[in-house]
């Protein structure tokens, strides 16, 4: 049952007294917790892969550990590895189970979702405005409201769908409870040195991950561009088309192959193999291609345009331009 035996649990997390009483009295549940943390951050030193499924007792202490490191590039890589545990939970589940999903989406106060049989296959209603809350970075036409069937202010989406949807909101919902937890020291009394070992360990790592973008000047990067390094940095996972925009962006202005692929070892779910092939791939050393970066009207039609009231973003059509703009106004600036 979904609703009952989810790994997560939203109010546990919330509950610090909970959290308290299952430090001292649950040392299963502590030792699974401070394994999960070693093995996550070996993980970003090692390159190895470790994403399992918690039980919620161990999920809301880690989160709760993770609070009292406080690193934004952690939370930032728990989040993304749990929110595809997470969807995969969803996606997986079997038609049979498809009514837990409803009792989920009910968990989350969204009351008038239903599921209906159309042309021999069951799709789930959702009211259109919770759809386009959480679509916003996901990729691809069968998230763009327009491509949708639409019923009365209601969308129709397959249970694909809906776990991409729902892996979103975990995000959201992740990031709004971490923000609004209570200082935890007074949780951890005993085991200060055990957690400062742990914060030690992640900073020196991340320290040594720090990202170099050699000659290319990101002083005069546009916001967009800005924003997927920021978020690659805090250890996030752009959507495919911010990883594409971000690779073809820093190959056209001059940046090799190899040092695009650096740039993305530090997203969470970054395999060499797989970034090496893409970066080939965009940049026509295997497809004889050369892909150009999405223009800015493509951008802001995905969510992904970042232009804020920065004046030259409104004056120009793709990021290229504004990299171009900005170099020029810089060479004509050091020449007075």
């Amino acid at each position: 049952m979904i609703t009952s035996n989810f790994f997560i649990d939203f109010n546990l997390i919330k509950d610090k007294n909970r959290i308290r009483d299952i430090l001292i009295k649950n040392g299963m549940v502590r030792r699974s917790a401070f394994d999960y943390l070693e093995n996550l951050i070996k993980k970003y030193s090692m390159d190895v892969k470790y994403n399992p499924t918690m039980d919620k007792e161990t999920f809301a202490v880690v989160i709760w550990i993770i609070k009292y490191i406080n690193e934004k590039p952690l939370i930032s890589r728990f989040i993304t590895d749990q929110r595809d545990v997470f969807q995969n939970k969803i996606a997986g589940l079997s038609l049979e189970n498809y009514d837990n999903v409803i009792e989920y989406f009910s968990s989350l106060g969204i009351e008038d979702a239903s599921i209906k049989a159309i042309d021999n296959k069951y799709l789930f209603k959702i009211s259109f405005d919770i759809f386009i809350r959480y679509n916003k970075k996901l990729s691809g036409n069968k998230y763009r409201l327009i491509y949708q069937m639409l019923d009365n202010g209601y969308v129709y989406i397959d249970l694909n769908q809906v776990s991409h949807i729902l892996r979103e909101y975990f995000v959201v919902e992740m990031y709004n409870i971490y923000n609004e937890m209570e200082n935890p020291n007074d949780i951890f009394e005993g085991f200060y040195d055990k957690l400062d070992e742990l914060k030690k360990e992640f900073i020196e790592i991340n320290r040594k991950n720090t990202m170099n973008l050699g000659d290319v000047d990101s002083s005069i990067f546009p916001p967009c561009i800005k924003e997927y390094i920021n978020e690659i940095n805090d250890g996030g996972n752009p959507s495919h088309m911010a990883r594409l925009t971000l690779a073809t962006f820093l190959h056209h202005i001059g940046m090799d192959n190899n040092g695009i692929v650096k740039i993305f070892s530090r997203t969470a779910d970054f395999d060499e193999n797989s970034a090496a092939y893409q970066v080939n791939h965009l940049t026509g050393n295997i497809s004889g291609t050369e892909y150009s970066p999405p223009k800015c009207a493509t951008l802001k039609s995905n969510h992904l345009c970042y232009m804020g009231d920065d004046p030259l973003c409104k004056m120009i059509k793709h990021p290229l331009q504004y990299y171009e703009t900005k170099a020029r106004y810089k060479i004509r600036k050091n020449k007075l």
